[in-house]
């Protein structure tokens, strides 16, 4: 049985250690037999890195390394070209000195390992004397491969100042390949983020954005079929050592790892999740211990979201894949940018743009991105935040209100006093998105929400043969009796109960104050004697 690739990115080791390749080399067939010049948006831990590997490898001309795969009888193995690869992910950019520095060591020292002297002084001119250089020496048209572009913008969002300006260093960086375009075989760019005014897609204007290229949709990641396919064995025994049914295990799988899609129609697995899970047999969280992305982090700390976008846990873009801009942070955007959200489907009309709906692609991203938030609120890692909402979903069921309340002071009250002074300013905002994002780890299913002209929050949510009725209020100045009151006559008078009356249906509202609040749990029979 092959090794799972875990964490490995370099396409020689999976191939020489016998490790499962899952062959993508179609698609670089494509690329290279209908263009050269391309740029690719996938989230963090989706093959990205190793999709570069491959193709150097396969500018090299390795041939040995292909054996087997859908291009080793497709490519001309007796021409290679002289590489370029530059992983910004190891170049230094704390800031654009830095980053200019950097960029200037990296082409010093592929000029030594070509034995190239370079005798320009700026960045510009250096990196364009650097690719002139090599294709003289070589006689032969260079390729460019370029990993983690955004890295130098997309790590400094808590400094907004150094980001532009290295947003600025790098337009300067990428203005070089268009004018060296005479000496290009083939460029390649990726990155989680596509991000507006860095000149890949100003001055690079024939480059082709593969990010929701209907025939590049799965260049990334695992289909059901790759997975049923080459991690057969793999999901056997596992299914063995469970005693569980194959197909319900693959349904378990589909619910938890799958569906991200680029395209609405093709749906894939995260290889760094499905690899963990088929490690380990165990349906776990595994893209939350992968990391947050920064600039998710940076948004999140500022208290940037739009609790709209939460509270739908959806949206919508029209024509291209959006532009990341650093001038006007959209949380939606950078939800989808970052895995959080995906396409869901693509609505086609003739003589108009395609409208995309993006949601969460499953179960692991929503539980990551709501444990997130809920831990960065309320200071707890989100190991401790599970165990706690499967706390409050056992006194809700319950109606355990002492116990309940409880929970909820816990939450509220680890607040740390530097986030609470920098949101104090829209507290209820801030507290919506806090009951947004525990409503979401309860493991309800939401059956409608209503924001109304103020932003309030109702939810009806269900939970096997229960129906959960939430409202939230907030305010600094009315009582906690006055707002419960208010809440319980808004269900009473929206008739939300009315659809489930022959249904197990609890009413739950919570009230918040600064830094303090109170929740009331009934049934509906309580409900309707209390308020005749």
């Amino acid at each position: 049985m092959k090794k799972l690739p875990k964490g490995i990115s370099t396409f020689s080791e999976i191939i020489e250690n016998n490790y499962i390749y899952v062959d993508k080399t179609e698609y670089i067939y494509k690329m290279f037999s209908t263009g050269k010049l391309y740029f690719l948006s996938r989230p963090r831990r989706f093959g990205k890195s190793l999709l570069i590997s491959t193709l150097e490898e396969l500018f090299k001309g390795n041939k040995k390394l292909f054996k087997g795969l859908y291009i080793y009888d497709k490519w001309d193995w007796d021409k290679n070209y002289p590489i370029i690869r530059l992983d910004f992910g190891n170049l230094s950019h704390k800031n654009p000195e830095q980053l200019e520095k950097s960029f200037k060591d990296f082409i010093n020292k592929k000029a030594r390992e070509n034995s190239l002297e370079i005798i320009s002084k700026t960045l510009t001119s250096m990196f364009a004397e650097l690719i002139e250089e090599i294709y003289k020496k070589f006689d032969s048209k260079v390729v460019v491969l370029i990993d983690e572009y955004d890295k130098a913008i997309s790590s400094h969002l808590d400094d907004m100042e150094i980001a532009k300006n290295n947003r600025d260093t790098l337009r300067e960086f990428y203005q070089v390949l268009k004018g060296s375009d005479q000496y290009l075989e083939f460029l390649f760019i990726t990155g989680i983020t596509k991000f507006a005014k860095t000149s890949i897609f100003s001055d690079l204007n024939n480059i082709d954005d593969l990010t929701i290229h209907p025939r590049y949709s799965k260049i990334c990641g695992y289909t059901q079929e790759e997975l049923e396919y080459y991690f057969k064995e793999y999901i056997l025994k596992i299914s063995e050592l469970n005693s569980e049914n194959r197909e319900e295990l693959i349904n378990s799988i589909k619910n938890w790892y799958d569906g991200y899609s680029w395209d609405g129609a093709n749906f894939l697995y995260n290889p760094y999740s499905i690899l963990k899970f088929l490690d380990t047999g165990k349906l776990a969280n595994y893209w939350a211990d992968s990391g947050t992305p920064k600039l998710l982090v940076d948004l999140i700390k500022k208290g940037n979201l739009d609790t709209e976008v939460l509270i739908r846990r959806k949206s919508e873009f029209s024509g291209t894949f959006p532009n990341f801009e650093l001038e006007n942070l959209d949380f939606a955007t950078i939800l989808l940018q970052t895995g959080y959200f995906t396409i869901k489907n693509e609505k086609i009309t003739p003589y108009k743009p395609s409208l995309y709906t993006t949601a969460i692609p499953n179960k692991e991203v929503e539980e990551s991105l709501f444990s997130y938030i809920l831990g960065t609120y309320t200071n707890y890692s989100a190991e401790k935040i599970e165990p706690m909402t499967k706390k409050m979903l056992k006194h809700i069921i319950q109606c355990d209100e002492a116990n309940l309340q409880k929970s909820f002071e816990i939450l509220l009250y680890k607040i740390p006093n530097i986030l609470y002074g920098e949101i104090k300013q829209e507290l209820e905002a801030y507290y919506k998105i806090l009951a947004i994002s525990w409503i979401q780890l309860l493991g309800f299913d939401i059956e409608g929400e209503i924001m109304s002209i103020k932003g309030r929050l109702d939810a009806i949510l269900k939970h096997e043969d229960l129906i959960l009725i939430i409202e939230f209020k907030f305010s600094e100045k009315k009582s906690f009796d006055s707002m419960l009151n208010e809440a319980n006559n808004q269900i009473l008078d929206k008739k939300y109960y009315k659809p489930y009356q022959d249904k197990n249906v609890l009413i739950l509202t919570v009230a918040f104050k600064p830094r303090d609040v109170k929740c009331q749990i009934k049934t509906l029979y309580e409900l309707l004697n209390d308020y005749k």
